[in-house]
């Protein structure tokens, strides 16, 4: 689950799950939602993600500029998200989705990147909890 934060100049997301890789999934779909309506997207293609960083911080944060970085080179929109492996130093997983059509698809906001700007990752009463601004 995700609910979008309001912010001088950023946009940005509470995500919640029941384990930390849930709620990076969930910041995922937030993504997501800022950048499209992504109800019309279809999982008909699939990429493979490595968000390697020092620490849970940069991993988090690469992994979802990976997806800014799908949209940006290959105008794909993600709407599934599986984390395979969450090791000390990298995230693997896959996301599937389909490419961005302005016929069929609505483009909301131009996202620049996930940024540390009030970053936070930590457990929370009913699970784990994932806040990130990202630059629009």
């Amino acid at each position: 689950m995700f609910e979008l934060l309001e912010h001088t100049s950023d946009v940005g997301i509470r995500a919640t799950g029941d384990t930390r890789e849930e709620a990076l999934i969930s910041a995922s779909q937030g993504l997501v939602s800022i950048l499209v309506d992504p109800a019309p997207f279809r999982p008909l293609e699939e990429r493979y993600f490595k968000a390697s960083g020092p620490d849970e911080t940069a991993q988090i944060i690469n992994w979802l500029n990976e997806i800014l970085f799908f949209f940006d080179t290959e105008a794909l929109v993600f709407v599934q998200f599986e984390i395979d492996i969450w090791t000390a130093g990298e995230i693997t997983g896959r996301a599937r989705g389909e490419r961005f059509d302005a016929g069929r698809h609505e483009f909301r906001t131009a996202v620049k990147a996930a940024t540390y700007h009030q970053f936070e990752s930590h457990p929370a009463p009913d699970g784990w909890e994932i806040r990130v601004f990202v630059d629009v």
